[in-house]
């Protein structure tokens, strides 16, 4: 028999928050944690659905996945077809995976660190790079965090990372002060500096998430004057 504290190592969270969960405790359990369930204890799809009945009241909307948690080769290559930068991320902005393009912006790197932390880096050398900074990035970025914890509150490497940038950060606790709550950043322009710039380059952010993954998001930073200068 699997124990509380094993199924809550495999699933994400504290050993607390899945102990109210196999007590019935009534929570706003997310899809993604109900499929992490599913897939820990190899359930299928007829009792996956009776889970979900039970703990929310409807039927889940996605595939479980759990065969394939991370990056697919497949995945991996659609980025690196891509001729601007892009990189995947996962529900708590870690990220797995960049392009080249993306490491020629960066040269840092950013694969295996957190893109939310680096928009928050203390380091003034490498936040000159956001233009309008706490109006188009910070303040954004923040209230997406605010949105994904609602719906992921059982999410600790998340809660851990906006902890960390409230304790580093006094201008973020000033900006989550606020209470503002953004869905995604699709579609959103911004500004940024690339190296030897003296004036900022456009950016659009187009964000995708492959059907069997809602939790991988594929996020492309297209220059737009290109394209619109073209025309």
């Amino acid at each position: 028999m699997v124990s509380q504290e094993d199924m809550a190592r495999m699933t994400g969270v504290s050993s607390v928050w899945y102990g109210k969960f196999e007590r019935g405790v009534a929570a706003q359990y997310s899809e993604d944690f109900l499929n992490r369930v599913s897939c820990a204890l190899r359930l299928d799809e007829a009792e996956r659905k009776l889970l979900f009945l039970h703990a929310v009241g409807w039927e889940p909307t996605s595939p479980a996945n759990c065969q394939e948690t991370g990056i697919t080769d497949g995945v991996r290559r659609l980025l690196e077809l891509q001729p601007w930068p892009a990189y995947a991320s996962d529900t708590a902005w870690d990220v797995v995976y960049q392009n080249r393009e993306f490491s020629e912006w960066f040269p840092n790197g950013l694969t295996g660190q957190n893109i939310a932390k680096e928009v928050f880096t203390s380091d003034t050398g490498r936040r000159i790079r956001f233009h309008r900074w706490e109006q188009e990035w910070a303040g954004p970025m923040l209230a997406q965090m605010r949105m994904a914890q609602a719906r992921h509150p059982e999410n600790l490497r998340l809660s851990a990372v906006v902890d960390e940038i409230l304790e580093t950060s006094a201008c973020a606790r000033r900006l989550w002060s606020r209470h503002q709550v953004v869905e995604h950043a699709n579609g959103n322009r911004r500004e940024l500096f690339l190296a030897g710039q003296e004036t900022p380059t456009t950016i659009e952010i187009v964000m995708t998430s492959p059907l069997g993954n809602g939790g991988l998001r594929l996020v492309s930073l297209i220059p737009v004057q290109l394209y619109e200068g073209s025309r």
